[in-house]
């Protein structure tokens, strides 16, 4: 299942989703790309139901989370409580940067000390976790994405820090294909 970032409307057309999901129906991989409800604010207690009842729908013992930027965000929320075969998350970071929509959808922890991420239940529920995230993205610092590496306790090897990718955008994105390939093999 791919979940986009916030602003996407038309999910097939927005960055590399569309891409990816035609990639992997030409290879006979199912996989779900669909428009989410709240595109902007990406609210968590709308989109974490969202993806539920679209997962209902298939196996989840071998379902694959492809999550972007807040999607990235949403995936790891999503196996705090449930389990899933693997998570790849592209762009994720860890606090909401001071950016006040970023706050409205309800991922990160709070000022407060609330709201904490579970990695333990996070890495229970999900035996793999691969995260990508490039040396210049201009929203999300390196740091950002190395504590969510951290709290996920990820080796090296599921760490992906690519060069001059930004923040992932642009089509095609061959390394999240070979990885989903890899994954779906498995």
């Amino acid at each position: 299942m791919i979940i986009p970032g916030n602003g996407c409307t038309s999910i097939q057309q927005s960055n590399w989703y569309g891409w990816l999901h035609r990639e992997c129906a030409t290879r006979n991989i199912p996989s779900i790309c669909e428009n989410f409800p709240d595109p902007y604010e990406a609210k968590r207690e709308i989109w974490l139901p969202f993806i539920d009842s679209q997962l209902k729908q298939n196996p989840i013992d071998s379902m694959i989370l492809v999550g972007h930027s807040s999607g990235a965000q949403a995936a790891l929320r999503y196996t705090e409580d449930h389990p899933v075969k693997a998570t790849i998350l592209v762009s994720a970071t860890y606090s909401d940067l001071g950016d006040a929509n970023e706050r409205l959808s309800n991922y990160y922890p709070h000022i407060d000390g609330s709201n904490q991420y579970d990695f333990e239940s996070m890495r229970k529920n999900c035996k793999t976790f691969h995260q990508f995230h490039s040396d210049d993205d201009p929203f999300i610092p390196v740091q950002e994405a190395i504590r969510i590496k951290d709290g996920l306790q990820l080796s090296e090897s599921n760490f992906h820090l690519l060069p001059r990718r930004s923040h992932f955008f642009e089509p095609p994105f061959p390394e999240l294909l070979d990885l989903v390939l890899q994954l779906t093999s498995e």
